[in-house]
């Protein structure tokens, strides 16, 4: 694994990595369609500023999709590249098992 790649996987685990951030994470798991930031704001006890930067972090590090609608942002779970990278971090954990 390249020195890229495994920054890649440092910055995708560092955002996944704070409480808010992963909270937010979780709400969007149940979430059918794209959510915006105030109504994402009542799973995190931080004001809507605090959640706008969780935000932002989470869709730099690709776990996120934004899509911006006028002056409205949506988020959504990119799910399949979350599952993605944390599938090929397990599958590597597990392959040198004894």
């Amino acid at each position: 694994m390249s020195d890229i790649q495994v920054q890649d996987t440092a910055d995708f685990l560092k955002a996944l990595g704070e409480f808010n951030r992963l909270s937010l994470v979780y709400r969007l798991c149940d979430c059918q369609s794209p959510q915006n930031a105030m109504c994402l704001c009542d799973c995190c006890s931080v004001d809507a500023s605090v959640v706008s930067r969780h935000l932002k972090t989470l869709v730099q590090a690709g776990v996120l999709k934004q899509e911006k609608k006028g002056r409205e942002r949506t988020y959504s779970l990119d799910r399949s590249r979350v599952a993605k990278e944390l599938r090929e971090l397990a599958d590597r954990i597990e392959t040198n098992i004894e």
